[in-house]
């Protein structure tokens, strides 16, 4: 999914005869912490809601206030992930779009950014979880994808983590609730299961981490 499928042409910019005080009004009506400031259709910087906040009278103009050159921004034909990256860098609510020109397309929002995610992930899908825990050098997809259609299970999912101790974490969302002979499988193979989840437990999982990922984006 490329950055122009996930443009919002509803939330506002902000142009340089508007206030600070309304920059904070309309940060809090579509529910932002940043909006863009554009000139003639040009990306100029990301207004931030704690800086506006610092100004000793709200009434002054955007056009008065120093450039600081923050204007985080994608390219239209960015990848999804580019802007996960770009959000996940600068603790983003909004994050604009351009063309290589420079040209003001529109924003994501930190919302639809999690709605896409979700799809991405499967969340809305009917099945199971199972998490294995293995060394790096053991991962091989096409084997635990082999695994699977063995026992007539699809992956809908795949995702990885590389935790503390530097092991790898590998979370399959999968099209089954009944996973036991997955499992037995996975277990003759030398694999460890880490964490097993119905359909129900593991919608559970997903939105409880879908939460943290969106309070940890808001912070």
């Amino acid at each position: 999914m490329l950055t122009r499928e996930l443009i919002s042409t509803v939330v506002p910019v902000l142009h340089p005869m508007d206030t600070g005080a309304k920059a904070m009004r309309l940060m809090g009506e579509f529910h932002l912490t940043q909006l863009p400031l554009v000139v003639d259709n040009k990306y100029q910087q990301l207004v931030e809601e704690d800086d506006v906040m610092d100004w000793e009278d709200p009434e002054m103009l955007l056009e008065t206030i120093e450039d600081n050159s923050f204007k985080p921004a994608v390219n239209e034909q960015a990848h999804l992930f580019d802007a996960l990256k770009v959000f996940s860098d600068f603790k983003l609510t909004a994050l604009p779009v351009i063309t290589k020109e420079g040209d003001y397309l529109g924003v994501i929002t930190r919302d639809s950014l999690l709605l896409a995610m979700a799809a991405y992930n499967g969340v809305k899908e009917h099945g199971g979880i199972v998490g294995l825990d293995m060394e790096p050098r053991d991962y091989s997809l096409s084997e635990i994808a082999r695994i699977a259609e063995s026992n007539d299970v699809t992956l809908l999912s795949v995702n990885t983590l590389t935790i503390p101790n530097g092991r790898l974490e590998v979370m399959l969302k999968t099209n089954r609730q009944e996973l036991s002979g997955l499992v037995a499988t996975f277990e003759r193979f030398n694999y460890n299961i880490k964490y097993l989840f119905t359909e129900e437990q593991g919608e559970d999982l997903l939105k409880k981490n879908y939460d943290l990922f969106m309070n940890y984006m808001s912070m």
